[in-house]
């Protein structure tokens, strides 16, 4: 019998809002009630606000760990300060940033942090694992993150098996959790995880307290839902752990294992540039107006479409 993939993740990336941090919480206890273990992308800020909550960081400790970059929402983004002519500039720039400090309101490099400051809060884990803020990840930067010991990507849109390409395995595309819906939404999540090899949830904590994403109101307080909203929200969440629970003690899926290196190798020729290129515009182009000018030209080298550029 198949045994199929579940990788239960999380976005911790409000560092605006204690709340948020209130909310992973009580995620956490309702993971640890259910004995379910998922996987943590946090990013460099939220990372600097986590040694004041012990108790958070004790749960934690039970789970994967992996990196949303070093800041979220802060401008220049991944995709603004990659967006170099020089691939090699690129590599270099996000190299500096991801073990950096920056500043919240002017996007400024102030010292050491971000992947740095997120292995020295976790230093028994191997954080290896990342996903790109708005899933839009950026050829130089990803492989600036190969350098700094990241071999897993769960950002990109490339295949609904793993597939290995440059040192760095990536996985489906997750199904997003927003929780706009009823407890029909989930359906169809038998037939959804029975009928892959390997799924994806992606859940965002800041989504159980706010009544949007965080940054979408950031530098401003997001508006707040009100206690009967967030309740029923964490109810919604017990019911799926415990469908997923009953999936694992049927031995039909295996949650959220460690991340291996994938067998299958990316097929470039098969990779559909147009259809990557739009998936990773949605944030810049919707959430900030911005047009990358060099983005295609580094995805075409990335996947050896186009001739290695010095």
């Amino acid at each position: 019998m198949t045994i199929h993939k579940l990788f239960l993740t999380f976005d911790v990336e409000d560092f605006v809002n204690v709340r948020s941090i209130e909310a992973l919480f009580l995620i956490l206890r309702l993971l640890k009630k259910y004995h379910v273990r998922a996987l943590f992308f946090i990013t460099g800020h939220v990372a600097e606000r986590l040694s004041s909550f012990p108790q958070v960081l004790d749960l934690l400790g039970n789970h994967e760990i992996g990196y949303h970059s070093s800041s979220h929402s802060v401008r220049p983004n991944i995709f603004e300060y990659t967006d170099l002519e020089s691939y090699q500039d690129a590599y270099l720039i996000s190299l500096r940033r991801e073990t950096s400090h920056i500043n919240p309101l002017s996007g400024e490099i102030e010292g050491e942090g971000g992947i740095k400051t997120l292995r020295k809060l976790f230093c028994q884990k191997e954080i290896e694992a990342f996903r790109a803020p708005g899933f839009s990840w950026s050829p130089p930067h990803l492989e600036a993150l190969r350098s700094l010991g990241f071999e897993y990507d769960f950002s990109t849109d490339l295949s609904n098996v793993p597939v290995f390409h440059k040192g760095t395995t990536f996985f489906p595309f997750p199904v997003l959790i927003d929780w706009k819906d009823s407890f029909n939404y989930y359906k169809d999540f038998f037939w959804f995880v029975l009928s892959r090899e390997v799924s994806v949830l992606d859940f965002h904590p800041d989504l159980f307290v706010n009544q949007s994403y965080w940054d979408s109101f950031f530098p401003r307080n997001a508006p707040q839902k009100g206690r009967r909203q967030a309740m029923l929200l964490l109810l919604k969440l017990e019911f799926l752990l415990k469908t997923i629970q009953f999936l694992k003690k049927a031995k039909f899926v295996e949650i959220t294992p460690k991340p291996n290196e994938a067998k299958i190798r990316l097929d470039t020729t098969r990779i559909d540039v147009e259809n990557v290129l739009k998936r990773i515009f949605v944030a810049p182009v919707t959430q900030f107006n911005y047009r990358p000018k060099f983005l295609r030209r580094h995805i075409l080298q990335f996947f050896d479409i186009l001739p290695t550029m010095h």
